[in-house]
């Protein structure tokens, strides 16, 4: 049996030396995008701060877009599984899934916020990172949709549970912009009504008898 010195030189199996090489390829990319832009930093700047091989970097990821689309799924497997919201939909917990909702609206905390802006931007003109945030839609809608379901009536349809979801999605994006273009300055008065529109939105979803609250 190794000691904890000898596991701890040991060398990392082939799969777990690929994953942290990764690892270091999109933390160098993290911090760059951040610093320079997504359209000025270049493969031989991530070589460079991450300490791996252009040659090997390219092994690993076909090009930034690839690096971006890693990134992007890396942040969203942790957002997407948070602890609280899987514990609340396998527990049934409706004021769980209601605060988690509440928190996504909000954006309490924006981390990363400058390579959020900077690859926005990218959107605009890049396909392959358009649909990168396409992906990122879809996956955030199916997310809110199963999370609403558990909430919801047996009787109500798909649709009605994805119009809602569209509609948190689309106050949570303007909330997280406003983040990112002035940090530090979201008028915390201003979340109080908007969760009251949500929250309305999501009793009627309860109500056998409801129909879709209108957003006085």
């Amino acid at each position: 049996m190794m000691s904890r010195t000898e596991a701890a030189c040991a060398p990392l199996p082939r799969n777990e030396k690929a994953n942290a090489r990764r690892s270091q390829v999109i933390q160098a990319a993290r911090k760059l995008f951040a610093e320079a832009g997504f359209h000025n930093t270049g493969m031989a700047q991530i070589s460079k701060e991450s300490g791996v091989l252009v040659g090997q970097i390219y092994r690993d990821f076909a090009n930034k877009e690839a690096i971006v689309a890693a990134m992007v799924e890396q942040d969203l497997d942790e957002f997407l599984y948070d602890g609280v919201l899987c514990n609340a939909c396998a527990t049934g917990d409706h004021a769980a899934v209601r605060a988690w909702i509440a928190d996504f609206v909000t954006c309490e905390e924006v981390e990363d916020a400058r390579i959020f802006a900077e690859i926005t931007a990218e959107a605009a003109r890049n396909e392959r990172i358009a649909a990168i945030f396409h992906m990122i839609d879809q996956r955030l809608r199916q997310q809110l949709v199963l999370a609403l379901r558990i909430i919801a009536a047996a009787h109500v349809d798909d649709e009605r549970l994805v119009t809602v979801a569209n509609m948190i999605l689309t106050v949570s994006s303007g909330v997280m912009q406003r983040r990112v273009l002035w940090p530090g300055q979201a008028d915390r008065a201003v979340f109080a009504p908007l969760l009251a529109c949500i929250d309305a939105q999501i009793d009627a979803l309860c109500d056998d008898e409801a129909t879709v609250a209108a957003c006085a």
